[in-house]
């Protein structure tokens, strides 16, 4: 049996991208550190680390995509009220990559593109 322990995002400008889930998401800051000479922040987001560090030295990433791709795709964060959620997202400048649709058992989802190319759905359970 297995659990999920953390999600690791690579980046650019690791505080910047932490503080968009911080300001944005609700996450909070655990720590900031080093992943070899790369740095690095995690943080928390109701549960689950994120770490997020930048490109290790020597090391070259391609461009993220937001777009539906293989490989790790997108990962899903819930919420109480999807609209409310997407206009405070929207103001403070995420694109929706899918606007606001019915989705399984009667909640509605959606998909943001967050900093660095990141997909993110965004879900309201169903009542």
């Amino acid at each position: 049996m297995a659990k999920l322990n953390h999600i690791h995002l690579k980046c650019k400008d690791p505080n910047k991208t932490a503080q968009w889930y911080i300001d944005n998401l609700g996450a909070k800051l655990l720590e900031r550190f080093n992943i070899g000479a790369a740095p690095a922040v995690r943080i928390e987001l109701e549960g689950t680390r994120i770490n997020i560090s930048s490109a290790a030295p020597g090391e070259t990433l391609p461009p993220g995509s937001a777009k539906p791709h293989l490989g790790l795709e997108h990962f899903g964060l819930e919420v109480t009220d999807l609209a409310a959620a997407l206009a405070r997202l929207e103001k403070a400048g995420a694109k929706v990559l899918e606007p606001m649709r019915d989705g399984r058992g009667g909640g509605k989802i959606a998909f943001i593109q967050a900093p660095d190319n990141v997909r993110i759905e965004m879900m309201q359970p169903g009542r």
